[in-house]
């Protein structure tokens, strides 16, 4: 753990031997070993080899790159170098400071010179140093001062800075051992009201003081006075260990919670100074023993009970925990702890995966409650009788929201780190996200991709705003849509909803006001179609309806708009009108509405959804309905569509579009090319193709034309006249 042993002596005085004969070569920086891995062995004038001495900078750079890296993790670290300066020290005194080491010279500088002559004469060739070279070092340690805060240990002496018995509290009456806080202080503080404080007894803090609760200043202040008494030992969470990065100005990963709580210390002016203060006195562990019993407490449990002093293990492990959360820790260290002779009890908080009781595993106590869910504040009492008890409270004051303000937050990182993903911003921090013509074109779809498409958050609360579907995709357009494989991997029955042929507009509640959007923005033509179409077809009472209904299930609607005057498509409609999809939870993992829930709301409000077509029970039925569909001369009910959106049970969707509809959607496009290049000739042997841009070279050859005012749909329809 942290704590920085530095070897002060002369060359060849025994130093490395030191550590071989001490199995410490694991936790040793050695200045030579880095000199020899920047530099073999050099040639001298007297016919030997030596060390190179010319790249001292670089080696201490990486020397103190090295030690920097390990005490960030809180690990022993020991430093195999001359150290005749004071000035040597400088830089261990800094870093000590800021990762809060205990600092230890082992003092070599007792042994006599001349007994170094002889070591050093039997030495390699290569680590020989002259004997003016020792003499040198010597004069040095005599005139220097070694700084205070570095105590002095004699080799002989030196497995005394290392921690292998337990503190004994015998002297408290009971002891308490409170789980994470999590910025919940009110359960602690009902605690402390029904329970007051006792200066004959020891309270030991786990950890986790601060972040996903919504009581991060109140906790600051709470504990902050607690940490004046003499009985109460407060120890480092991983929060606190993010939190103390962003107050030393270090790099570290911004989450969400983090973020909430640094929001809410700038806003009641705590400032990086204070908060690098209080966790200063954080400690690493508990290692006690209380009533006859031993007692291992430390915040993110370990699997099992070290074979070797706890020091030679990371302060990480203890804070962050061994291994992944969904490893069950209590169970590890209880089994472990069974065939051990010697009893040693854990307990700690940071995870609990698997809901274990505080007592489930009598030598694994787990303390966390997952009080920022609304769980409980966990304390555990040693009492003086040698029972062990535990109290449970409630915590009533939470985001309940935080999960999936989390997972939202998580999201938009990512999404905006993504090349194929873009955002806008619309104001009143509501951005939306989606995908880039590179993603779509070169189908560059993953899990970021095909979420991006019509997503609205609020990038302030982290709240999902708006949203519509994720990217889906028609059969055979993916490997994981080929028609063999879905047809065989569908989990049926499968449903056939009829696809309409307009544009997709969303419709969610924000700020108890309607928000309207479409596609990437909440503004523009497009939303104003929707808008007007909206309030000329739906009339006061419906339109409170459907805010009801968007109100209790926090959702979005999703229509297909459809609108022959402004917005033709490829499908001929008589008038405009909007048809009811889907209502999808306003969450970033999709949700929605059953069908038959959407289509008595629908019907019970006179308003339009969608229709379902056909239902294939089994892979038979699917593809026959399937073969049926994709004929040449398929129509419904005597009408031209442009396809069907397949459902099955576990709302995987794909689509099929008809003959029809994609042979006039290829038509619109060499339409719009002819006209714009006045070229209407054509390769293709298909008559249909032939004949229309036929039709079309007679209308508009050599006639300046907007493209944009060209309609497939009338087009189509006085072609086929002719």
């Amino acid at each position: 753990m942290r704590k920085l042993l530095i070897l002060r002596g002369a060359m060849g005085v025994g130093k490395s031997t030191f550590i071989k004969e001490n199995h410490l070569e694991n936790y040793s920086l050695c200045a030579d070993t880095i000199r020899l891995m920047l530099n073999a062995p050099e040639l001298t004038i007297e016919y030997t080899e030596r060390i190179p001495q010319f790249n001292n900078k670089k080696v201490w750079e990486l020397l103190y790159f090295f030690l920097e890296e390990r005490m960030k993790k809180g690990e022993f670290t020991i430093i195999d170098a001359v150290h005749a300066s004071k000035e040597d020290f400088t830089v261990y005194k800094k870093l000590a400071e800021k990762y809060r080491y205990r600092t230890f010279i082992l003092d070599f500088t007792t042994v006599k010179k001349e007994e170094v002559y002889k070591r050093n004469a039997l030495r390699e060739i290569y680590k020989q140093v002259p004997q003016a070279s020792i003499d040198k070092v010597y004069k040095k340690f005599l005139k220097e001062q070694i700084p205070n805060s570095f105590k002095i240990v004699k080799p002989d002496e030196w497995e005394s800075i290392l921690t292998k018995e337990p503190i004994e509290k015998n002297k408290y009456q009971n002891i308490h051992i409170i789980g994470d806080i999590h910025g919940c202080i009110t359960p602690l503080k009902e605690y402390f009201k029904d329970n007051p404080f006792q200066e004959e007894d020891a309270y030991i803090f786990l950890g986790d003081y601060f972040d996903r609760g919504i009581e991060n200043y109140e906790t600051y202040l709470f504990l902050s006075q607690l940490m004046e008494k003499n009985n109460c030992i407060f120890l480092m969470g991983n929060h606190e260990d993010k939190l103390y990065k962003y107050a030393c100005d270090d790099a570290f990963k911004m989450d969400y919670e983090i973020k909430r709580t640094i929001e809410e210390f700038t806003k009641n002016k705590i400032s990086k100074k204070e908060i690098r203060g209080f966790i200063k006195k954080l400690s690493q562990i508990a290692y006690i023993t209380f009533c006859g019993k031993t007692y291992l407490i430390s915040h993110g449990g370990i699997p099992y009970f070290p074979k070797k002093a706890l020091d030679f293990y990371s302060t990480n492990s203890f804070i962050y925990g061994v291994d992944k959360y969904d490893v069950n820790i209590d169970k590890l260290y209880n089994d472990s702890m069974e065939k051990e002779e010697k009893k040693i009890v854990q307990m700690h908080g940071h995870r609990n995966y698997f809901k274990n009781e505080v007592t489930e595993y009598p030598y694994s106590y787990n303390l966390d409650g997952d009080i920022e869910h609304g769980g409980y504040l966990r304390i555990v009492h040693l009492n003086k009788d040698g029972n062990v008890t535990y109290s449970k409270i409630k915590n009533e004051i939470y985001n309940k929201n935080l999960q999936e303000e989390t997972e939202n937050y998580n999201l938009v990182e990512a999404l905006r780190t993504s090349k194929y993903v873009y955002e806008k911003e619309l104001g009143d921090s509501i951005s939306s996200f989606n995908f880039t013509k590179e993603a779509f074109y070169n189908s560059l779809w993953d899990n970021l991709t095909t979420k991006a498409r019509g997503l609205f958050i609020d990038t302030n609360t982290y709240q999902c705003v708006a949203r519509s579907y994720d990217k889906f995709f028609n059969i055979n357009e993916k490997k994981e849509t080929a028609l063999e494989f879905i047809g065989e991997n569908f989990n049926y029955p499968v449903k056939f909803y009829l696809k309409y042929n307009g544009f997709l507009g969303i419709l969610s509640l924000h700020n108890e006001e309607l928000f309207f959007a479409s596609k990437s923005t909440n503004k523009g033509p497009y939303v104003d179609y929707f808008k007007k179409i909206f309030y000329d077809i739906y009339n006061e009472k419906q339109i409170e309806i459907i805010k009801e209904k968007l109100k209790k299930e926090k959702a979005s609607f999703v229509f297909e708009v459809i609108d022959p005057k402004n917005d033709p498509h490829i499908i001929k409609y008589e008038k405009p009108n909007l048809v009811l999809l889907d209502s999808i939870k306003n969450k970033t993992q999709f949700e929605k509405t059953e069908y038959n829930e959407l289509k008595e709301f629908g019907s019970n409000n006179k308003i339009m959804t969608k229709e379902l077509v056909y239902e294939a029970k089994n892979k038979e039925e699917f593809n026959s309905i399937y073969k049926k569909i994709t004929k040449e001369d398929y129509k419904l009910n005597g009408d031209s569509i442009e396809g069907f959106v397949l459902e099955d049970e576990n709302h995987f969707m794909v689509k099929v579009k008809t003959k029809y509809y994609e042979e006039w959607k290829y038509l619109r496009n060499k339409m719009q090319k002819a006209i714009e290049s006045n070229q209407f000739d054509t390769k293709s042997s298909n008559s249909l193709e032939t004949n229309f841009l036929h039709f079309l070279e007679l209308k508009y050859k050599n006639k300046k034309v907007d493209v944009e005012q060209v309609n497939i749909i009338e087009e189509r329809e006085e072609f086929l006249k002719q």
